[in-house]
């Protein structure tokens, strides 16, 4: 079994091919914003956030990920995760960490039919920028997740089979 993590900005599909590949290899998903709600005793990122704010978020998740990241697990992560230096380390231990990514439109489409994140805002498209370098350091193997879901997974498999994605596959050597 292998330690795999879903990385990039809130609405590149983590959560998606995450439990797909999970259930396609046979092993336990773990999304580790389900993981961080339960730590806070919260139902909802909404209801988090609004009662306690990004700080303790951000607290709470550089406590539970680098021990969940300790497990055999397909992961995926928030988006802020692996701007965390604790989490970021952590990951550096995962066989493969998939970069996530999606152009602009498509994500703010799947963000406002998502019912569990907060709404998009100005300063979205800013944080989106800023992330990108460290998602791309951090991934093992990049995907852009705009186009067919299908040749995503088949980019996926491919990279876990081969060590190479699809000529589409957008890889990009571990530099951590």
């Amino acid at each position: 079994m292998a330690k795999i993590a879903f990385i990039g900005f809130r609405g590149s599909g983590k959560s998606t091919l995450g439990r797909w590949l999970a259930s396609e290899l046979g092993v336990p998903f773990v999304d580790t914003d389900d993981e961080v709600l339960a730590s806070m005793d919260y139902s909802s990122v909404t209801e988090a956030w609004k009662a306690e704010g990004e700080q303790a978020w951000r607290d709470a998740e550089s406590h539970v990920i680098p021990a969940l990241l300790k497990r055999d697990a397909i992961f995926a992560l928030g988006g802020g995760a692996p701007m965390i230096p604790l989490v970021a380390k952590a990951l550096s231990t995962c066989d493969i960490v998939f970069n996530l990514t999606a152009d602009e439109d498509e994500t703010a489409h799947r963000i406002a039919l998502g019912d569990d994140r907060p709404a998009l805002t100005s300063d979205d498209a800013e944080v989106r920028l800023s992330r990108l370098p460290a998602y791309a350091m951090l991934g093992t193997c990049g995907v852009d997740t705009s186009g067919n879901i299908d040749d995503c997974k088949l980019r996926i498999l491919d990279f876990i089979e081969n060590g190479r994605p699809t000529a589409q596959g957008g890889y990009a050597p571990h530099q951590g």
